[in-house]
């Protein structure tokens, strides 16, 4: 229920996804590959330092949605509008890769730079320039 609420803010502008081309990237870990008739998401299991967290890629056209959600918060790719996860009560950050490509795998969400941190990230301690496994460690 929790990733259905911080996707929605991201999936309402995006519409109606395109057909999938090629194939996702290897994802690294413990991951569940919905049914092809379900979805086409992807889960991933993520160990921070003190706990597991949850990782989504959400193929859609040529990009995919990328986030990894904790029990307290989340960190996403440039899709996602973390301001808005205030309204919520959401500790949120938003990550860049450091390729400068869009970020398509967890691994790359993981290395990646915090570019935004919405306010109640910023009280747990979330700082931009931060990586997004050090944020989703303080989550």
């Amino acid at each position: 229920m929790v990733l259905v609420s911080l996707l929605s803010t991201a999936l309402a502008a995006c519409g109606a996804p395109a057909p999938i081309t090629g194939s996702l990237p290897a994802p690294t870990g413990s991951t569940t590959i919905l049914p092809e008739k379900e979805s086409k998401i992807v889960h991933q299991t993520v160990q921070l330092t003190n706990k597991q967290a949850d990782g989504y890629i959400i193929p859609l056209g040529h990009v995919h949605i990328v986030c990894v959600v904790t029990d307290v918060g989340m960190v996403g790719c440039g899709a996602f509008d973390v301001m808005a996860l205030d309204a919520f009560g959401i500790p949120a950050a938003r990550v860049k890769s450091t390729s400068g490509i869009p970020i398509a795998t967890i691994d790359e969400l993981l290395d990646g730079v915090v570019k935004e941190v919405n306010t109640e990230a910023a009280k747990l301690g979330i700082n931009i320039g931060m990586s997004g496994r050090e944020a989703l460690d303080l989550l």
